[in-house]
């Protein structure tokens, strides 16, 4: 799998995030019943602002249905490995192969928005 580590760190804190339903609270959230691993920061407030957040949803929901359900389910479904590649109905590389196109996807998409608020704040 081709991991982008920047993007992976972003969907991570997006998957904390989305698992406190937005609410920047991590209170009631047992993020290792959904599937995520120990934090050893996981005292500590998520790195993520409102608005990072949502966009990194809205990018979330515009890759194709494949490549959508499958992050989804990496980052936020329940339980461990085996249980998302049968809900996936797929193998282990098959996961891996989607979840880096995934990334590059939206490593395109953060990198083509950076670029043109650039630019209209060059004008």
């Amino acid at each position: 799998m081709a991991k982008i580590d920047w993007i992976d760190q972003r969907l991570n804190n997006w998957a904390r995030w989305r698992l406190a339903a937005g609410s920047g609270s991590m209170a009631s959230v047992n993020l290792e019943e959904a599937g995520m691993p120990r934090d050893p920061y996981a005292d500590k407030p998520i790195p993520i602002s409102d608005c990072e957040a949502s966009e990194t949803e809205e990018a979330v929901q515009r890759l194709p249905g494949d490549l959508r359900v499958t992050v989804l389910e990496y980052y936020i479904g329940p339980g461990g490995m085996r249980h998302k590649l049968a809900r996936l109905c797929c193998t282990e590389p098959t996961l891996y192969a989607r979840i880096g196109r995934a990334h590059r996807q939206l490593a395109d998409h953060f990198m083509a928005k950076r670029d043109k608020a650039k630019a209209e704040r060059e004008r």
